[in-house]
């Protein structure tokens, strides 16, 4: 493997940690780390591509992104939830009242960006037989 492919799929495995810390921390976005990081795999390694792409958790972020189909209601949820949860307890701690406004604004924004986004149907359940 080449020095070039080394760095970008070291930079790829960077972000998809960035991208997971995501899910956690609402102020830390997910689909942008997982793009960059799908991005730099296609360029640098195909099975960390196809593993990122075809992961249970982290592809429908992908998926949705490019095929445009939106995020599901219960993505929507937890995303919302999340922010809601992190912004409350981010204005209730702040010293000033300024910094408490422009923490609500941020909240309104990203409010408004979720509830404008399209909704896509939930994946249907797969039955396992055994």
């Amino acid at each position: 493997m080449s020095v070039r492919r080394t760095v970008l799929s070291a930079l790829g495995v960077i972000n998809v940690a960035l991208g997971m810390a995501g899910i956690l921390l609402p102020v830390l976005p997910t689909t942008p780390f997982l793009l960059l990081a799908a991005y730099l795999f296609a360029k640098s390694d195909d099975r960390l591509h196809r593993w990122l792409l075809d992961h249970r958790h982290l592809g429908p972020y992908i998926h949705a992104f490019r095929g445009k189909t939106g995020l599901t209601v219960g993505q929507k949820t937890r995303i919302g939830t999340s922010i809601t949860i992190a912004m409350g307890l981010s204005i209730y701690f702040a010293p000033i009242v300024a910094v408490k406004f422009l923490l609500g604004c941020g909240w309104a924004f990203w409010a408004v960006v979720l509830f404008r986004m399209k909704t896509a149907d939930a994946p249907a359940a797969t039955s396992f037989e055994g």
